[in-house]
C-alpha cells in the first residue's frame, strides 16, 4: 500500500507557522526601572571636607581642610560664599538666616546669606557633640558633660546645666524636653526652658543613637538592643536585640519604626510592641541613615552605590551611584511646601552631590 503524507487542516498550518514566527522574533527589552532618586547636580567642592555638612532648605555648609566654611547653594550647587574658620569642632548647624558653629570655648553664628559673623558666645569647655538647633533654641554639650542652652537668634544664655557626666551622643528635642544619653548608660530628660531634671533612667550599656518619636523615645545601644522608653516618664515599654551595634538614626512611619546595625541589616519594627516585620541585608557597611523619602529608605554606607528599599516590605528597590571615590557622608534636606526631601552626599575627596525624586 503507497504511504501518503498526512494533510493538516488549514486552521493547523496557521498555528505552526504563528509558532515558528513567534519562536523566530526576539520579545521586546523590557525597559530599565527608573532609578530611586536623580542626580540634580554633581559638583567639585574647593577643598576636601573635614565634617559633614550642615544644611537648611537654600543652602549646604560645609567645613573644608585648610580652616574655611564654603556655603553651596542647593539650587545647582554653586559656591555661594567662603569664610576662614578656625578649631570648629563639630559639624556645622542651621537656624532660620544663621549658620551656628561650634570653636573651643565659643559657639558663632554666621549670616546665611554672606558668611559676616553675627553674634559670638564663649563657653565654658570644648564642645563635644553637635549642636541641638531646633525652634530657636540651641543647645552646646562640653566634653566635661555641661549643657548650655542658647537662644539662637541672639546668643543669649537661657541656662547651664551639670549631666553628671560626658556624652558621645547628639541631644534631642521634643515638645518641651530636651533628652541627652550619657556614657554611663543614663538617659536624661531635661525641661527645654530651664534645663531641670525631668526624668533619669540607666541603660545597661551607653546609648549609640537617640531618637524621640510622639510619645516614644528610642535610643539603639552598644549592647546591640533597640530601646523603646516612654517619653514622659523614661519607662522602657520593650526591647529587640540586634548582631551589633546600632547607628545612624530611628525613623518612624505609621505604627512602625526603621533603624541600622552594625551586622549590615536594616529592619522594621512595630512601635508599639517592638515585633519585627520583616528585616534585610544591607550591601555594605551602613555609615548614617536610614533616610525616609516617599515610600522608600536610604543607606548611604562605605560604597559607591547608594541602595533603596521599599518601606513596606524591605524589597531592594535599587540603587544610585554616587559622585567621588572615597566613600563620605549623607544629610538629609529637609521637604518643604511643594518639594519633596532630597538627600546631599559629599564624597571624602570633595564631590557634593544632591539627589532628589525624579519628576
Amino acid at each position: 500500500m503507497q504511504w501518503r503524507r498526512p494533510i493538516l487542516p488549514l486552521r493547523a498550518v496557521a498555528l505552526v507557522l504563528a509558532g515558528f514566527g513567534q519562536a523566530g522574533a526576539q520579545a521586546p527589552a523590557k525597559a530599565p526601572p527608573p532609578p530611586p532618586l536623580i542626580t540634580a547636580w554633581t559638583v567639585a567642592l574647593p577643598g576636601i571636607p573635614v565634617a559633614p555638612p550642615g544644611v537648611d532648605t537654600e543652602a549646604a555648609y560645609v567645613v573644608l581642610r585648610g580652616s574655611r566654611l564654603a556655603a553651596l547653594a542647593l539650587r545647582d550647587g554653586t559656591l555661594a560664599w567662603s569664610v576662614p574658620v578656625t578649631d570648629v569642632t563639630v559639624p556645622p548647624a542651621t537656624a532660620p538666616g544663621l549658620v551656628l558653629l561650634a570653636r573651643q570655648n565659643e559657639v558663632e553664628a554666621l549670616d546665611t546669606r554672606t558668611g559676616a559673623r553675627r553674634w559670638r558666645v564663649p563657653i565654658d569647655g570644648t564642645v563635644a557633640v553637635p549642636l541641638l538647633s531646633e525652634g530657636g533654641w540651641l543647645l552646646a554639650v562640653t566634653d566635661d558633660g555641661r549643657a548650655t542652652m542658647l537662644r539662637a537668634a541672639t546668643g543669649e544664655t537661657l541656662w547651664t546645666q551639670s549631666l553628671g557626666g560626658p556624652t558621645r551622643v547628639q541631644p534631642v528635642v521634643a515638645g518641651r524636653q530636651v533628652y541627652v544619653a550619657l556614657q554611663d548608660g543614663r538617659v536624661a530628660a531635661l525641661a527645654i526652658e530651664t534645663g531641670k531634671p525631668i526624668w533619669q533612667t540607666k541603660l545597661p550599656a551607653e546609648a549609640t543613637t537617640l531618637q524621640p518619636l510622639d510619645d516614644r523615645l528610642f535610643a539603639g545601644a552598644s549592647d546591640r538592643f533597640l530601646y523603646c522608653l516612654s517619653a514622659d516618664r523614661g519607662k522602657r515599654k520593650w526591647r529587640w536585640r540586634t548582631g551589633g551595634t546600632i547607628v545612624g538614626t530611628t525613623v518612624g512611619a505609621g505604627n512602625r519604626v526603621y533603624f541600622l546595625s552594625l551586622d549590615n541589616v536594616l529592619r522594621s519594627l512595630n512601635r508599639t510592641d517592638g515585633n519585627q516585620r520583616w528585616k534585610s541585608a544591607v550591601p555594605h557597611r551602613p555609615t548614617g541613615g536610614p533616610f525616609l523619602i516617599g515610600s522608600l529608605l536610604f543607606v548611604p554606607g562605605v560604597s559607591s552605590a547608594l541602595p533603596a528599599f521599599q518601606l513596606a516590605d524591605g524589597r531592594l528597590a535599587g540603587s544610585v551611584t554616587l559622585g567621588g571615590e572615597v566613600p563620605g557622608t549623607a544629610v538629609l534636606v529637609p521637604g518643604t511646601e511643594g518639594r519633596a526631601a532630597r538627600l546631599l552626599v559629599v564624597s571624602g575627596d570633595g564631590v557634593a552631590q544632591l539627589l532628589e525624586p525624579g519628576r
